[in-house]
Parts: C-alpha cells; sequence; structure tokens
C-alpha cells in the first residue's frame, strides 16, 4: 500500500505541528495559565488554571489556534459563583473578551493571536457524579496521558484532518459532528486511522465502540439512540458521539468505505479550487428552483446557540412548504454568525398549478365520506366534484398559494413565529428579510455563501468528484 504510506507523509507534513509552533503555543498557554493563577489567588478563590484539550493531548493540528484553558474550582462552589469566576478574568487580563453560553457561561477572548476559551468546571469524580458537563474533561486529559504516544497522536491527526476534509468536524449544532476526543477514542479503540476507516467503512447504525468498559452492547443501544455509541471510558453512563447526526454519521460511513477502495488527498483537503459567483449561479439551470430567504442580523448570538435556532427555523418553513404542496427536494443554511443568515429551499417548482386534486375517504366509509362531501360541495375553493375515482372521494380545489415567494411572504409578517420560526431569529426576520428566487441572490453572494450553494446545488461530496 504505498500509495497511502506516500500520502500519510504528505498529510502530516502538513498537519503536525512544527517544533517552533509547538513551543510557542506551549509558552504562550503556561504564561497564561500562571497569570490567570495569580487571580484567583488574588482574589481568594479555591481555584485553578489548567490547559485541557487537544493541546494538552498534543493532538491538535498546524495552524490551530485554540486554546482550552479550563478554571477548575472546588466543589464547594455553587453554578452561582460562575459568573464570579469569570468575571475576575475579565477584570485582569487584557485583550477581547465575549461571554458564551453552552451548559454554564464561559468566556473566549483572542489573546496574544491565540482564540482562547476560559471554561470553568468543578473538581469532582464522575464516577460519584458531575455538578456540570465540563467536569469531565480534567478526567479526559488524565486518561489520555497514560494512552496515547505520538505514533497514536500521529493517527489521531490523521482522523481529525479526514473529518474536517469531510466536512464532518465538530460537535457544534451547526455540524453536528465529531468531536477532537471522540476522534482520539476511536484512534485508541482500533489502533489506527486505516483501522477506524476500515471498520468504519462495516459500521450500521447503532455501532457500539467501547474502550475496556465491558458494557452489554444491547443495553447501551437501548439507553442511547443515536446512531454510533462511544462510551467515555471517565464516564460509562455518557455517550461521546451524542451530538453525531443521521447525515455526519452516514457521510462518514461512506467517506470511509470511499476512502479504503481508493485513498487521495482530496478527502483530506477538498477540492483546490476558487470558485468565483458564476460558478455557484452556473447551477442555477432552471431545472429546479431554489428560494432564498436572506436575513441580516444587528447582533448575532453565540454560534451554537445560533445555530441551534436556524436549525430549527429552516425545518419548520421546509414544513410549511410541504404542506402546501410545494416539493421540498432539499434545504440548508449558511451564515457568516455575525450579520446575515442565508435560508436555501430546493424546490421542485416555485411556482404550481392552481388547481390540487384532494383526495378523500373510501366511498364505504360512510360517516367519513359524508364529512368530506359536506365540507367541500359548498366551499368556494372548490372547482369540481366531489366526486367518486374507483373506491375513493376526490376533490379538485384551488390552493391558497400557487407561488412559494407569496406563501413565504405571509408567513413571516409575523416573523414566522406562529409557524416554529424560532422567538429570537423571528425578531431579525421581522427587521430585515429578503425572500429571492434563483438567480436574484446573486447581490448577496458573499465568499463563504459562493461556496455553500455551489456545493448545496452540486448535491454530491466533492470527494466524489
Amino acid at each position: 500500500m504505498l500509495e497511502w504510506v506516500e500520502l500519510r507523509e504528505k498529510v502530516l507534513s502538513r498537519v503536525k505541528p512544527s517544533e517552533a509552533e509547538e513551543k510557542a503555543i506551549r509558552v504562550f498557554s503556561g504564561e497564561t495559565i500562571k497569570r490567570v493563577n495569580a487571580l484567583l489567588q488574588e482574589a481568594g478563590l479555591e481555584a485553578s488554571a489548567e490547559l485541557h484539550g487537544s493541546v494538552a493531548h498534543g493532538t491538535w493540528l498546524s495552524g490551530d489556534t485554540d486554546l482550552d484553558i479550563f478554571i477548575v474550582m472546588s466543589p464547594k462552589y455553587s453554578r452561582g459563583d460562575l459568573e464570579k469566576i469569570l468575571g475576575v478574568l475579565k477584570g485582569g487580563l487584557d485583550g477581547d473578551y465575549v461571554e458564551a453560553y453552552a451548559e454554564h457561561p464561559y468566556l473566549r477572548a483572542r489573546l496574544g493571536g491565540y482564540n482562547v476559551d476560559f471554561v470553568p468546571c468543578f473538581r469532582v469524580d464522575p464516577a460519584t457524579g458531575i455538578l456540570s458537563s465540563t467536569d469531565r474533561t480534567p478526567h479526559h486529559t488524565k486518561y489520555l496521558e497514560g494512552t496515547l504516544d505520538d505514533e497514536l497522536r500521529d493517527e489521531i491527526r490523521l482522523l481529525k484532518q479526514f473529518t474536517r476534509g469531510v466536512g464532518v468536524y465538530g460537535a457544534e449544532i451547526r455540524v453536528g459532528g465529531f468531536s477532537g476526543y471522540l476522534c482520539e477514542l476511536l484512534v485508541l479503540g482500533h489502533g489506527s486511522f486505516t483501522g477506524l476507516l476500515k471498520a468504519a467503512a462495516g459500521w450500521s447504525k447503532g455501532t457500539v465502540v467501547q474502550l475496556a468498559t465491558g458494557l452489554d452492547d444491547y443495553e447501551l443501544r437501548e439507553r442511547f439512540r443515536e446512531p454510533l455509541v462511544v462510551v467515555d471510558p471517565v464516564d460509562p453512563g455518557r455517550n461521546v458521539a451524542s451530538a453525531v447526526t443521521q447525515d455526519t454519521f452516514w457521510s462518514f460511513v461512506a467517506a470511509a468505505k470511499a476512502f479504503t477502495e481508493k485513498p487521495s488527498g482530496r478527502f483530506f483537503w477538498g477540492p483546490d479550487v476558487k470558485l468565483g459567483k458564476m460558478d455557484a449561479l452556473g447551477l442555477l439551470d432552471g431545472s429546479t428552483d431554489v428560494v432564498f430567504l436572506v436575513v441580516d442580523e444587528s447582533r448575532a448570538e453565540v454560534a451554537d446557540s445560533l445555530w441551534g435556532q436556524i436549525h430549527k427555523s429552516r425545518e419548520a418553513l421546509a414544513r410549511q412548504l410541504e404542506d402546501n404542496d410545494f416539493k421540498v427536494l432539499g434545504s440548508s443554511a449558511w451564515s457568516d454568525e455575525k450579520r446575515r443568515h442565508v435560508f436555501l429551499f430546493r424546490l421542485e417548482a416555485e411556482s404550481i398549478p392552481q388547481v390540487a386534486k384532494r383526495w378523500g375517504p373510501p366511498v364505504s366509509l360512510s360517516k367519513n365520506a359524508e364529512k368530506f362531501i359536506q365540507a367541500h360541495r359548498d366551499a368556494p375553493g372548490t372547482v369540481s366534484g366531489p366526486a367518486t375515482e374507483a373506491d375513493r372521494w376526490y376533490v379538485l380545489s384551488k390552493r391558497e398559494f400557487t407561488s412559494a415567494r407569496a406563501l413565504l411572504s405571509q408567513l413571516l409578517e409575523d416573523g414566522g413565529r406562529n409557524v416554529g420560526v424560532s422567538r429570537n431569529l423571528s425578531i431579525r426576520v421581522l427587521q430585515h428579510h429578503r425572500l429571492l428566487v434563483n438567480e436574484e441572490i446573486e447581490p448577496y453572494l458573499e465568499e463563504g455563501l459562493v461556496d455553500h450553494l455551489y456545493w448545496f446545488l452540486k448535491g454530491r461530496p466533492h470527494w466524489l468528484d
């Protein structure tokens, strides 16, 4: 397998940090932790700063400037003390901060050229119960310190880059994919990157991966209903793969199958092409129609919260289109997470006929048939019928909406709240939105949206090209 041997070295040469890069991030993180611990001590707080995440595990990728510094607090504190801890950091460290929320508040900062998350947690044993979901993280680091060697760290880097290349890396809601810790456990459980991919090529829904926990696979599938179950070795009651959606699970399986048959750099890096507006617009060929909802933002929320609202709203609007006879072939959303969100609905047609055939109950169901007849016989929208065809009643009725844009326009008069658009996003919709069809999107096409639209319309993963 000479082809893979050469490709492996080529990938590692790009993703493995240089000695200089390694030294710089270690020095910076060490100095930052020292400063934070001094601040905590001055404030009289029983807490200490520790480095965790991929840098602490030694599995981070070259060019990645994200750092996870955890503020590990004594269990004598409560969740109500989290704001106090974060306030000490904001008051004592120079930098640009954003207070973000996951299960509880944490700080995101840009310091010294690095993106630093300051995450509070409690010093507890997961086996006896946790006070917050982040309490497991220090134990993850301790577990990996005792199991990883340099060779395994390289194998993990290969998997991380592979999942990035095929678009399934990240446990955040926007992706619904593979976290860094999940990648680490998967490689540990299979011994190597290629060992994992060979196994993944044969995965089915409900696949269970355990690292010496010895639990019953059937019971785990009953407890965790996600498509992939990876038991957390430091907390057997948790599925590390809980964020992985059906779409990302099967995308990964398909990519694993294709890669094991024919390894290629395109799985790691994606297509090496610069897309322009005309590349995307050229795929709007009239065979289908795309309706765009463009929402301009005044102040975007933290990404995970924002994407939860976007996905909920997209699904709600797609259901409304389907319920009104518009065939939705696909839907998606793009956001720069700062000032603009764009919803995309690919339809068989934006405009549909005015009259639809509505089927009623079987003739043999007398009571139901009578209700159907009474409802439609003198209804204003009835064009023809009620009548029978074979064993069923039917009627020809006028549709209320024959234009998808007109339907969405009415649904969004209140921001979409009555049809399931999230509350905060509906406020943005009311403030400023545009409904566009096909090429009308051109003035709004910017770099990220161009790529998103192109691959949405292309309709297949880049690694199949």
